[in-house]
């Protein structure tokens, strides 16, 4: 049976989001097909590989530093939560001798993908890139290189021994999750394998057990309806522009809650600035796990999602599985979404919290409309995006990819 060894830049459970939804629903689905996982990720405080081994995979730490001169322990943490260029020679020597392997498969680049190339390279086996972020359409600036900016970053001739900025173009397999992604990367691509993968979806229900405890995890709460915010504390997510609009007109008898990790510390403030200046109804919990992550979704009136960038756009389709309605923006890769699905009638083309007050109250005001959505939404879901589908397509690209060294 051949063997893939995945190498993710971070694994922890506590900080969960769609990349490591992607992955454990990817390896769970490629057993039954024949592929072997293995998955390596940084040893964290917070790193734990449980769902992964549940899934199916074997899994393995590594150490990985974060060459900052003057970085203390608070920056970090926030490089480990918001993309920081780590190090990792161990994990370079180990990738290159470990011979079981039939191929590599890296969720991130820079130095880390930059380590998965070099081995790949050296040891003659084939690697693949799956790019979980708007890296080119859409991209949003990152974080990370804030916080390094304080101190000065020394891992350069890392970076230029492994190739750290030839991950993509020299990957034998590059998997994107939008189309707008896949356009702007085949210029760089030249005709080598660029694959479309969407994400899919577990089509399970949350039960009245995880949804009670997801009330009950919200102070104040109660049984009152409440609107929904799923995903880390992120520019990116929006977060600002969901509390601006419920405050701009708080629908009557509502709550919002937010849930998510916090990757952007100052952004994370701000929006609890924000919140508190509507006392008891705007909620701000921090990280949950998968299952009630899921159960948000399924017990709220409508699912928010404002984000200012999407690669795909998870937390759209995880809403419709739960038969939640959701209110969304037009970025690439939710946008991409509805346009398959042919279901934008909830979409917001437009950022401004007054917009999205104005479409909010909308909403609310027609139950006919969130009643159909409710009915209509698991469908969209089962029809399009199963995750045997998404293995599938993973499946046979790994395999040719490996014809292709052979030949």
């Amino acid at each position: 049976m051949p063997k893939v060894i995945h190498v993710i830049r971070k694994f922890e459970p506590a900080e969960w989001g769609g990349t490591e939804t992607f992955l454990v629903n990817l390896v769970r689905e490629l057993e039954p097909l024949g592929w072997m996982s293995e998955v390596h990720a940084p040893l964290e405080p917070g790193t734990d590989g449980t769902e992964l081994e549940r899934a199916g995979a074997t899994f393995r730490t590594f150490r990985a530093s974060y060459p900052v001169l003057g970085l203390d322990a608070e920056g970090r943490k926030r490089l480990v939560a918001s993309g920081g260029n780590l190090v990792t020679p161990g994990e370079l020597w180990r990738l290159t001798v470990d011979r079981r392997a039939s191929l590599f498969h890296v969720h991130t680049t820079r130095r880390l993908g930059g380590v998965v190339r070099w081995a790949a390279r050296r040891s003659g086996r084939p690697y693949a890139v799956t790019l979980h972020g708007p890296t080119r359409s859409g991209a949003a600036p990152g974080q990370a290189a804030s916080f390094a900016g304080r101190g000065v970053d020394v891992g350069a001739p890392f970076g230029l021994l492994v190739g750290a900025r030839r991950v993509v173009p020299d990957a034998d397999l590059v998997f994107v999750l939008n189309p707008e992604e896949r356009q702007a990367w085949e210029q760089d691509r030249r005709g080598r394998h660029l694959e479309l993968v969407p994400h899919g979806v577990q089509t399970a229900r949350s039960s009245r057990e995880a949804r009670d405890e997801a009330r009950a995890s919200v102070p104040g709460l109660g049984g009152a309806p409440f609107l929904v915010v799923l995903g880390r504390l992120d520019p990116m997510k929006g977060q600002d522009v969901a509390v601006r609009a419920f405050q701009l007109a708080p629908p009557a008898g509502r709550h919002l809650v937010l849930a998510g990790s916090e990757t952007d510390a100052p952004f994370a403030r701000a929006v609890r600035d924000l919140a508190s200046s509507t006392p008891g109804l705007v909620h701000v919990i921090g990280g949950v796990t998968p299952r009630l992550a899921r159960a948000f979704l399924a017990e709220a009136e409508i699912a928010l999602v404002p984000s200012r960038a999407e690669a795909f756009g998870l937390v759209l389709l995880e809403a419709w599985a739960e038969g939640a309605p959701a209110l969304f923006s037009s970025a690439s890769g939710l946008k991409g979404i509805a346009d398959a699905c042919g279901a934008g009638r909830l979409l917001v083309d437009s950022l401004e919290p007054a917009e999205w007050s104005a479409r909010l109250s909308a909403a609310v005001a027609d139950p006919d409309l969130l009643a159909s959505e409710r009915a209509e939404a698991p469908g969209r879901v089962a029809e399009r995006f199963s995750w045997r589908r998404v293995a599938e397509r993973v499946a046979g690209a790994y395999e040719q990819a490996l014809r292709g060294r052979e030949s």
